[in-house]
């Protein structure tokens, strides 16, 4: 997750795996890759301003930040159904259409 060294002052190293893992499973789920796909900055900023609104959990971290991107497919026409955390849990790569 890309990240500039001011952001990295204001988070703990703790703070910092939590988002990473979230941004790594966001990605998951919406197929990509979590370092070359071209809105992967864009991802990683959402999942740092849901962290930084008090959630903390990675699962629901990640599928915040998936189902706030699936709003921008949406924009552009593509429509999927959106994750939720319970269905993460039992399939992580599955993607619903």
């Amino acid at each position: 997750m890309p990240f500039t060294s001011r952001d990295q002052r204001i988070h703990s190293t703790t703070d910092w795996e939590i988002m990473q893992q979230a941004h790594n499973q966001a990605s998951k789920m919406l197929d990509r890759c979590p370092k070359t796909h071209a809105r992967c900055n864009h991802l990683a900023k959402i999942v740092i301003a849901i962290y930084e609104s008090g959630v903390q959990n990675i699962d629901e971290l990640a599928v915040m930040a998936a189902n706030r991107e699936l709003n921008v497919l949406a924009e552009k026409g593509y429509f999927q159904q959106p994750f939720r955390v319970a269905s993460i849990n039992q399939r992580p790569d599955a993607r619903h259409s």
